[in-house]
């Protein structure tokens, strides 16, 4: 019973009897073009570039009639409790947004913002705000693990109903071509909204990383955050041979150091890795900082000092803070062979390339006294990654969304 339950089960049978209800709906509904659709990371999460072009339009433009879609109660219940507007995807109500509007903004896939990407109306303009352009190939840039016929099929159909996908330079524009394919005229360079908070942070970004923090204050905090491995297994954490966890807090109490850890959130399914990272977490100075605890990791990367990393994206907007990282990439040959990398990775890496725990922890003593040797090697990767170096990507944003709002008017 609780299988049939799941959406993915329920909806495909009655998806006939979605599209003619919506069929006859759009007869009574009127198109208002004030109304923005909004979503984000499969529907589930509230966070990344939707949230903070939501947030600022609600905001700045009075004009405008933003509505967050989720798939979510949870999410729901969180965004309906600030004050904010949702709709859960599964109702009417949300049906009948799709509808009325004429733009919707999403970060990874069609679940963002519709219980069904089939049932989306084609009157709707899409702008794919994206959960950020990484160095590793995804989609259709895959070298080995391809994707499913099914999920090309429905990025092509995503693809089709995309109005613009914004990118940060035309550098990433044309790598972000290559994982999309939906036209190389439809990559627009804004900068992503969620950018704009870690030039300009606003105070209730501060408050919540208080609270998250208790009270607590250390010298130096450390976000290590490595990247997702598309599901061939989980991402490990401190992945080295000689790894001395004891060591590792010794050297963290000694230079007053915080060090969160925040895993993909689907590798959070591990049962094993649930165990590790508990273990880790139970050190007074490391601590966890998943979705849970933090949904928007773009909101908190101000107050981080430096940056542990792999292939993530998130070191690309990292760089916009011009603060020293350095990098684990321990599964390099088996990454490289079954996604590969959009441009060179090891010759363009913006910091220390570390393989074994001594090597980690002499790296971070460089970063504990303040010294910065790969300096020029981030701002030459970050003038290619980032065109504009301003707080203006979300404004640059909803003058792609006015732009479409005009057209329907």
């Amino acid at each position: 019973m609780k299988r049939f339950l799941h959406p993915q089960n329920w909806i495909p049978p009655l998806r006939p009897l979605i599209e003619a209800y919506l069929s006859i709906a759009a007869r009574f509904i009127r198109p208002d073009p004030s109304v923005v659709i909004c979503g984000a990371m499969n529907g589930l999460l509230y966070g990344d570039n939707s949230q903070h072009l939501f947030e600022w339009m609600l905001e700045h433009r009075p004009d405008l009639s933003p509505v967050w879609i989720t798939r979510s109660w949870k999410t729901w219940r969180r965004i309906r409790s600030a004050g904010r507007p949702a709709l859960l995807a599964y109702s009417p109500r949300a049906l009948h947004a799709l509808l009325r509007a004429r733009v919707g903004v999403f970060t990874d896939n069609l679940h963002d913002i519709s219980m069904d990407p089939w049932i989306l109306p084609k009157t709707l303009s899409l702008i794919a705000l994206r959960h950020g352009r990484s160095v590793k190939r995804v989609r259709f840039a895959r070298r080995a693990h391809k994707i499913s016929a099914e999920e090309a099929e429905r990025r092509r159909f995503e693809g089709e109903l995309t109005r613009y996908a914004i990118s940060t330079s035309e550098f990433i524009s044309e790598l972000q071509e290559l994982c999309l394919e939906i036209g190389p005229e439809k990559h627009v360079v804004t900068g992503y909204p969620r950018n704009d908070a870690l030039l300009q942070t606003p105070d209730s970004q501060r408050q919540a990383w208080n609270r998250f923090m208790g009270g607590r204050s250390f010298r130096k905090v450390i976000l290590y955050a490595p990247s997702w491995r598309h599901g061939r297994y989980f991402t490990r954490f401190f992945p080295f041979d000689d790894f001395d966890l004891e060591a590792l807090e010794h050297f963290l109490e000694e230079h007053d150091c915080l060090m969160l850890l925040r895993p993909h959130r689907l590798d959070l399914g591990y049962p094993e890795n649930r165990a590790y990272l508990a273990e880790l977490s139970r050190q007074e100075h490391v601590q966890l900082a998943t979705h849970e605890e933090l949904p928007d990791v773009n909101s908190f990367l101000p107050f981080i000092d430096s940056l542990i990393c792999d292939y993530s994206a998130l070191y690309h907007d990292y760089l916009l803070l011009d603060r020293p990282m350095l990098f684990v990439p321990y599964d390099i040959e088996d990454f490289e062979s079954q996604n590969g990398f959009l441009y060179p990775y090891l010759e363009c890496l913006p910091g220390p390339d570390v393989r074994n725990f001594p090597g980690f922890l002499s790296k971070l003593g460089e970063i504990m006294d303040d010294r910065d040797p790969h300096r020029e090697a981030r701002h030459r990767l970050r003038d290619r990654i980032h065109a504009h170096q301003d707080a203006g990507a979300t404004a640059r944003v909803v003058a792609l969304i006015d732009e479409i709002r005009a057209e329907s008017s």
